[in-house]
């Protein structure tokens, strides 16, 4: 039995026009059909997959990572491992953020939540990735899985000693924060420990899934993948919207 780990957003869903492929979901169904492990290892939420194309929603992945590796569920949907963010932590991000009105989204097992009111452009990106509408809902001593943290310059420079001991990826515009040493990649091996997979394939299009990629035995960057996936990567594939997954593993 292999193991293939997918990344969701650019991997199996195409975010331009809201859609995952027929061939790419028939591919996945074939591969569980040949008895081999198929999971799911994403940076969104649960609350953010709720709005997929119906296909994507009901299939039933033997193992689902979301939250950036955080939290970990079996194919019943159950949690195998739960990892949050230390309260005193939250706490102090809470306030970091609310002394320089900086938004932020945090997500727990049950929802996903702005932790400061959030503004019309916040809205429309959030809308436009998801489909879905944010919540303002202020932190309360959640069990907080995963947090965006919306902040750029001298900001994100006078907020680095306070998530360094932290998991953190970090784009133009933001942090992505999780508990210290868990990610995608801590996820993964969780599980192939677990199962002892002949091959273990990765797939991803991000910067997350960089580590992803190199713990594999077959780390797979799309075509459509940042220069530093790629860098990485054992080989690069067709883009997402050129049915890459599905003629890829069809010629291997």
């Amino acid at each position: 039995m292999n193991g293939y780990f997918f990344d969701m957003d650019g991997t199996l869903y195409n975010n331009r026009f809201h859609e995952v492929s027929e061939k790419t979901f028939k591919m996945l169904n074939e591969l569980q059909s040949q008895g081999h492990f198929v999971a799911l290892s994403t940076s969104r939420c649960q609350s953010e997959l709720k709005n997929l194309p119906s296909c994507m929603r009901s299939f039933q992945f033997d193992c689902m990572i979301s939250d950036g590796g955080a939290l970990i569920l079996d194919k019943q949907k159950e949690i195998l491992e739960m990892n949050c963010i230390p309260k005193e932590k939250m706490r102090s991000i809470d306030q970091f953020c609310k002394e320089r009105n900086l938004e932020y989204r945090y997500s727990t097992r049950g929802g996903n939540y702005f932790g400061m009111p959030y503004s019309s452009f916040a809205h429309n990106i959030y809308f436009e990735l998801y489909l879905n509408s944010p919540v303002y809902k202020p932190y309360k001593e959640d069990e907080v899985l995963n947090v965006l943290l919306f902040c750029q310059g001298e900001t994100k420079e006078a907020l680095r000693p306070l998530i360094k001991d932290l998991g953190y990826v970090e784009y133009p515009d933001c942090f992505e924060l999780r508990a210290n040493q868990v990610d995608k990649a801590t996820a993964v091996k969780k599980i192939m420990v677990a199962h002892a997979f002949e091959t273990t394939y990765c797939f991803g299009d991000g910067t997350n899934d960089i580590d992803m990629l190199k713990l594999a035995d077959v780390g797979v960057a799309m075509g459509n993948a940042c220069d530093a996936l790629k860098e990485v990567s054992d080989v690069v594939i067709g883009r997402v919207d050129e049915d890459g997954i599905y003629n890829f593993l069809m010629g291997k």
